[in-house]
């Protein structure tokens, strides 16, 4: 076990002693991923569609801060629905703008969720950034979660939709679409309640006082998300769908273990019970101390 908490030791000094280079290399690799996804699902402008380019634009957001790379991706995004359909590009925009507005007003943070759901949406693993909102942020992130995961949506019935799209002897149209499959579509909302269920179960039980809570929110919120996905494919005769639903929450619980391993460091095997008084009041405290290991001592001696 001590060896465990001596490599998580030494990896946080090593990353916070290099913080800023991290911080640029992960901004490339979320704006690469980004990019990958959007040439990968959509792809139908062949210019900024070029590998090539994908790589440099990665290379120039190692330098934005993570809003600023959620920016670059949105902007990308609608710059290829422009070449799929005029309607398409607009109402994606119509969703970013009322996404960001929404989560102005509800004072959110990280607004990067909202293009991030829909990236992890592409890994069939959503409930990634549920979980990973519901453990790390406050109770005002759930707006982003949900903008998010309406945004993940409408990009998924695109994609599905493209081929009718783009006939022009087709009388298919993204507004139709939106309101056949999105808005009366039972699946859309059975996915929304599962992204917000996930979110509200991880962040009431990581407050909990509970041993392990971290670990019990991460498996509580991922087995009530699974229960009504599960039965809405069901209910909606989608079953080719579950694999993949199988394999997303397979990721979520190890992207769970790993913020637990890495971010939280209590040890439960030596909680305390405390008591204490003022003058109004009497304080009963459970306090969990956190995990440390007392650094050998090395004495060099000079022969």
């Amino acid at each position: 076990m001590n060896a465990f908490i001596r490599t998580r030791d030494d990896i946080r000094k090593f990353i916070l002693s290099r913080e800023m280079l991290f911080l640029k290399i992960w901004s490339a690799i979320v704006a690469f991923v980004g990019l990958i996804c959007i040439k990968a699902n959509f792809g139908y402008n062949k210019t900024i569609s070029q590998t090539w380019l994908l790589v440099v634009i990665a290379i120039i957001c190692a330098f934005f801060p993570i809003q600023g790379v959620s920016i670059v991706l949105t902007i990308i995004l609608l710059i290829d629905l422009l070449a799929l359909s005029t309607e398409a590009a607009v109402v994606a925009l119509v969703l970013v703008v009322a996404s960001y507005l929404v989560c102005a007003y509800f004072r959110s943070k990280n607004t990067y969720n909202t293009v991030a759901v829909p990236i992890c949406y592409s890994f069939h693993s959503p409930f990634v950034i549920s979980l990973g909102a519901g453990l790390l942020s406050n109770i005002n992130e759930l707006c982003s979660v949900i903008c998010g995961s309406v945004t993940a949506y409408y990009l998924h019935i695109i994609k599905d939709n493209a081929a009718a799209i783009i006939d022009e002897t087709s009388d298919v149209s993204v507004v139709g679409l939106l309101n056949e499959q999105m808005l009366k579509g039972r699946m859309f909302y059975f996915f929304l309640v599962s992204m917000v269920a996930m979110f509200l179960i991880v962040y009431m039980l990581r407050q909990s006082n509970i041993n392990m809570s971290w670990i019990v929110a991460n498996l509580a919120g991922v087995i009530v998300e699974f229960l009504i996905m599960l039965v809405g494919y069901l209910l909606t005769s989608q079953k080719g769908e579950i694999p993949g639903l199988v394999l997303g929450n397979i990721i979520v619980i190890i992207v769970g273990i790993i913020l637990n391993y890495f971010i939280l460091d209590l040890d439960y095997s030596r909680i305390e019970k405390v008591q204490f008084e003022d003058d109004d009041y009497y304080y009963y405290v459970t306090a969990v101390p956190k995990i440390r290991i007392v650094e050998e001592e090395k004495e060099v001696k000079k022969i």
